[in-house]
Formats: structure tokens, C-alpha cells, sequence
């Protein structure tokens, strides 16, 4: 607080005037003092009260909200099952929890929704833990980069977007390899783009010759390298994080979620769904 102006004041009232702002800033002190305090006390109770993570333990079930319509993440077979990548993912979030999974299928424009209501325990259903999901989700470490990667013949010399000068990248119109493509041609004065109708098209001009690599969304470039062995990941360029959306004040679980996860990026079982749900990964 900048303190008023002196005016012509006697010694006796500036005296007095010293004292009672310094009495007012001890009181404000203690105020802030108390307040932090207060919320502290308020944050560790939520994370003690974590209603949603005590209703898991009681009742031995986690219900995971997911749209089972976007393999190879999650979708319903010819069997009338949910299957994918998530849903063998959630089943051993599961286990490490030491609860069932009950999977509830819901369009995707309902899922925070659900969640927010208490029809669902958490989200696992290929969401990116965006900025626009504050207050409606906390989210956990990521699981899954869907960025935009290159893609490049096995043994390619190109192994970052530095290394395309002189050379040839094919991108899917208007997306955001396009976007990022953008940019290189701005710095490589020699980089030619080649856009196409869409993103297996720029997969197939690399299969086929007509470029020397493809940026793509990580989903597109781990299905194509999975398929094409002659074909391999290269650079990671851009990122979209894949996590688990948790109710906004489930702490506690958010706490053990994220730890499972880490566990699971460690120990190889992400790597291995990956290569099961997406086929043999290479690296160039």
C-alpha cells in the first residue's frame, strides 16, 4: 500500500498516524496469515474427503466414462464389445487399483458431463488435457502423445524437420502438420510441401517415393509405421497429451492415478499396448 502524502501534520499526529498504520498492517499481516492458513486446511481436508476416490474403495468398482468410437483407442466389435487401446488401459489401472472396471458409454459431448454429475469415476477415452477443460477435470500424467510426428523410409538421412532442406514433405491440407509445415517453409527457403487430401494420402506419397516424409498426427503415424515396415517414426514435433480426466476435486485419486501411470510409461506397458493396438513400432 503506498502510504498518503504528508500533509502539515504536528509531530504528535504523525505520530499517532505511524502507529495506526503500523497497527493496520500487523492486522492485515495476520489476516493473510490466517487466510493461507484457512486454505490450507481447506485443500488437505478435500484431498482427506475425496468422496469420489472413497466410493471407489467401498465399492470395488472404478466406472470409466469413454465414446467407443474411435479406434483403435476405443470401439465396439463385431462381438458387442468395448475394445481398444484405453480400455485394455483402464483395465490395468484397474488392477494396480485393485478394483473392477465398469466401462459406461457416452457420446462425447456428454462425458464431462457425466462426470461432473457423478455418472462416471473418471474419463479415459483419447482426451487431450487442454487448457479449455479447467474446472471441469483435473487431469494425469499423460499417456499418449497424438503430436504431429515424421514419418520417414526406414534408414531415411532425415531424422528432425532441420533436415528437410532440399527436400520434399507431404502434409494433410489444412491441418497441423499444414500448420507446422507452414512455419519450416518459412525457415528452409528450399523445403517444397505437398499437401494432400488427407493424411494416408501423405503416408502413401512417402510409401510411394513422391516425398521424402510425411508429418502427421501421432495416431496416423504409429498405425502407418505399425502397417509399413519399411517405414519409421522419426522427429516428435508437436505435442497433444493424452490423459485421464478425474472429477475437479478428486485429489487423492488424481494422486494415485498419476503414480499408476508413471509406472506403467516406466515399466514398458505403454509401450506394449502401443505395439498391440497400433502394430511394431520403429524408430528411424
Amino acid at each position: 500500500m503506498t502510504p498518503p502524502a504528508e500533509g502539515p501534520l504536528s509531530a504528535r499526529v504523525r505520530h499517532r498516524h505511524t502507529a495506526l498504520l503500523i497497527a493496520l498492517a500487523g492486522g492485515v499481516l495476520l489476516l493473510l496469515l490466517l487466510a493461507v492458513w484457512g486454505l490450507s486446511t481447506v485443500g488437505a481436508g478435500k484431498r482427506e474427503e475425496d468422496v469420489v476416490w472413497q466410493h471407489v474403495q467401498q465399492t470395488g468398482l472404478l466406472r470409466v466414462g469413454m465414446d467407443a468410437s474411435y479406434p483403435p483407442f476405443e470401439y465396439v466389435n463385431e462381438q458387442n464389445e468395448i475394445v481398444g487401446f484405453d480400455v485394455d488401459f483402464a483395465h490395468e489401472i484397474g488392477r494396480r487399483l485393485g478394483v473392477e472396471i465398469e466401462f459406461v458409454n457416452i457420446a462425447y459431448d456428454g462425458l464431462y458431463d457425466a462426470l461432473l454429475v457423478g455418472q462416471v469415476d473418471v474419463l479415459i477415452s483419447a482426451l487431450a488435457a487442454a487448457p479449455e477443460f479447467e474446472g471441469k477435470a483435473l487431469f494425469s500424467v499423460p499417456y499418449f502423445n497424438a503430436g504431429d510426428y515424421l514419418v520417414v523410409p526406414l534408414g531415411s538421412p532425415v531424422h528432425s524437420m532441420e533436415d528437410l532442406s532440399g527436400r520434399t514433405l507431404a502434409v494433410e491440407y489444412g491441418s497441423g502438420g499444414d500448420v507446422e509445415a507452414r512455419r519450416w517453409e518459412r525457415r528452409l527457403a528450399d523445403l517444397t510441401v505437398v499437401r494432400q487430401l488427407d493424411s494416408s494420402a501423405a503416408i502413401m506419397a512417402v510409401v510411394n517415393g513422391q516425398a521424402d516424409a510425411a508429418l502427421v498426427d501421432g495416431i496416423t503415424a504409429r498405425l502407418s509405421v505399425g502397417q509399413h515396415p519399411d517405414l519409421a517414426l522419426a522427429d516428435n514435433v508437436t505435442e497433444t497429451l493424452f490423459a485421464v480426466g478425474l472429477p475437479p476435486e478428486s485429489f487423492a485419486l488424481k494422486e494415485r492415478m498419476d503414480a499408476i501411470v508413471g509406472e506403467m510409461l516406466r515399466d514398458g506397458t505403454i509401450e506394449a499396448l502401443i505395439e498391440r493396438w497400433f502394430g511394431p513400432q520403429r524408430e528411424n
